[in-house]
Parts: C-alpha cells; sequence; structure tokens
C-alpha cells in the first residue's frame, strides 16, 4: 500500500513561469487521504459521461480509498449533473464552474479540489480498461521511485470501435530510460493512461493555463525533467476521437499549429541544452509528420485554406520528402 514515507526523488527542478502554472498545495496533514482522486473534467460531452462514469465505478475502490470528482467548465449544451445524479447518485462529488475558464483553469480546480495521493484525469468522454486502478496502485508500490506511470491508449470513435493505439514502450511493465529525450521529441501519453503523484503537482504547479491545446505534452515534459516515469504493460485506457471534439476544430481554424510552436518554445526554456541540441532536429521533423497526419482532417471537412495553412506550418518543421510523400498520401486517401 502506498505511503507518504515512499516518495520519488526529484531530479532538479525546470526554470519555468509559475504564473503560468498555477501552485498546488499541499494537503493538510490533519485531513484524511484517500489513495486516488479521479478527476473528470467535462465540457458539453454529456453524451459521453455515462460510459466514463461506469468505467470508473466498476472498479471503484469505496469512498476511504478513492474520491470521484466531476468538475464542469459551465457546459451549455447538455446537463453533465443530471447525468451524475443518475449514474452516481452522491458517490461523484459535481463541481460546475460558474463561467467557461476553458482546459487548464478547469483541471487546476480539480487539482485543488482532490486529496488523493495519486491522480488521475480522465476527460468526460475517455474511458479506462479493466483493472487500471489496481494495476497502476501495485506500479507505484513496485517502484516508489516513480513519479508518474501510464499505460497504453487505444483510439476510440464515437461507436466505440477501436481505430488504433499509442505505442508500447516497454514489454513489461517497468520504469523508463532516456524518457525525457522521447517525450521531449514527441507527445506520446494520452492524458486518460496516465497517473501521477499529487506531490509531482505539488513541487511542480498545474498545468499551463496560456496553453488551449498540448497542455498535457507540456505537462507531461515538465514532469519528466524532475521525475522517473513508468511505463504499465498490463492495462489500457481509451482516448475518443471524433469529428467535434476540439482537437479536430482547432486543427480547422488554424490554432493548434500556433499553439504546438508555444509549446516548444515554453519547453525549451527548461529542457536541459544537451536534450535539445541531441534531440532538436528529431522534435522538428516528428512536428511536421503529426501535421501531415491532421491533413485528412482539413480535406474531410473541405477547407482547402487550412488545407494549404497546415502545409504552411510543415514547411517550417522540414523538407524531407519522406514527409511530404505522407503529406499528400493522407491527404489523397482522404479525399478519396
Amino acid at each position: 500500500m502506498l505511503t507518504d514515507q515512499r516518495r520519488p526523488s526529484t531530479r532538479g527542478i525546470p526554470s519555468h513561469p509559475n504564473e503560468f502554472c498555477a501552485a498546488v498545495a499541499p494537503v493538510a496533514s490533519s485531513e484524511p487521504r484517500p489513495l486516488w482522486s479521479v478527476l473528470i473534467p467535462t465540457h458539453n460531452c454529456a453524451n459521453y459521461l455515462e460510459q466514463t462514469l461506469q468505467s470508473v465505478l466498476e472498479q471503484d475502490r469505496g469512498p476511504q480509498q478513492m474520491e470521484i470528482l466531476v468538475v464542469d467548465d459551465h457546459s451549455t449544451e447538455d446537463d453533465p449533473i443530471s447525468v451524475v445524479n443518475r449514474v452516481a447518485g452522491d458517490r461523484v462529488r459535481f463541481i460546475r464552474q460558474q463561467s467557461n475558464v476553458g482546459k487548464s483553469r478547469n483541471y487546476q480546480s480539480g487539482l485543488d479540489a482532490s486529496r488523493g495521493r495519486l491522480i488521475h484525469q480522465l476527460h468526460g468522454d475517455d474511458k479506462v480498461g479493466q483493472d487500471f486502478y489496481r494495476s497502476m496502485e501495485a506500479c507505484f508500490d513496485r517502484f516508489p521511485e516513480a513519479g508518474a506511470f501510464f499505460c497504453q491508449s487505444e483510439y476510440i470513435n464515437e461507436s466505440n470501435e477501436v481505430t488504433g493505439c499509442t505505442g508500447r514502450e516497454l514489454d513489461e511493465t517497468g520504469l523508463l530510460q532516456d524518457w525525457l529525450e522521447k517525450i521531449y521529441i514527441r507527445q506520446r501519453i494520452q492524458t486518460p493512461s496516465i497517473v501521477l503523484r499529487r506531490e509531482v503537482y505539488e513541487q511542480l504547479g498545474g498545468f499551463d493555463q496560456r496553453l488551449t491545446a498540448f497542455e498535457d505534452w507540456e505537462m507531461w515534459v515538465r514532469a519528466a525533467v524532475c521525475f522517473p516515469f513508468g511505463f504499465n504493460a498490463d492495462c489500457t485506457a481509451g482516448y475518443r476521437v471524433y469529428n467535434a471534439n476540439t482537437s479536430h476544430q482547432s486543427i480547422i481554424s488554424g490554432k493548434r499549429p500556433r499553439i504546438q510552436k508555444q509549446v516548444l518554445r515554453i519547453v525549451d526554456a527548461y529542457v536541459p541544452e544537451n536534450v535539445q541540441r541531441k534531440c532538436g532536429a528529431l522534435r522538428a521533423r516528428e512536428v511536421a509528420y503529426y501535421l501531415t497526419r491532421c491533413l485528412p482532417i482539413a480535406v474531410s471537412h473541405r477547407r482547402p485554406i487550412a488545407w494549404l495553412r497546415l502545409c504552411g506550418h510543415i514547411a517550417t518543421y522540414s523538407l524531407h520528402p519522406r514527409v511530404w510523400y505522407y503529406a499528400f498520401r493522407s491527404s489523397l486517401q482522404a479525399k478519396s
């Protein structure tokens, strides 16, 4: 069982502008603490919230071991509290923002309200696989030096069909080597798959409130500078991808590539220079590849200006022939 005496060791604090990453206060020693805080941020996704809650409640450890909070960013198109009341009754605490504050500030409200030793952020349209919490708890018990553990994510569509998955970092559960370099080069973690000790947020602050996309990637890079990460090979999480979600909307509007460039500047302010020198060119290539995978979204929505704008962003990162081969191939496949 996880205890306060089994703390991860840190490897130095990134020089990060704290004014953009709100402090997360430690929990008072006099307060009762569950092992788990499951934080479920929502915004206009109540049609999926029941599935999200059920995937957690099926693994409910009881209120002394697990607190469950739904934090709603002032939804206007649906009624998440009615879903919470119907599915979970008073087992789940519901917090509603008085106005729309954006993803990062909504996440912060959940972190501020949390009391658990292990923090799991689970978007209101995502899910966890069977035995997720039991398996993750075992990982932290086995590797007390770890600040975070994550597992493989399955991409699921509106009909819960699996359309792909993230990479499998290890064949067997364990700590990751050279993880800072890998996560610096490319985002490799979807939020529902990762669990962090609360003290990681207490030491580094919450999500960067300048960001409306890629805030998770920046958080994982910041944490990887200071804490060991582990990969859990024995469970999965489900990350939902569909045409109406915020990722698709920000790609079409052109906002997402601009925020991506902002994230690169932010992390370069605190990632060690030797990592930047070694991995900078690889990161630029990976960013270009990521943007080629966004092109089919512009094609499927019949937005030629968005497609051209994305091509311009790709060119700033890489002119490698293979990058452009993938760019045009994916676009043609989407058109056909």
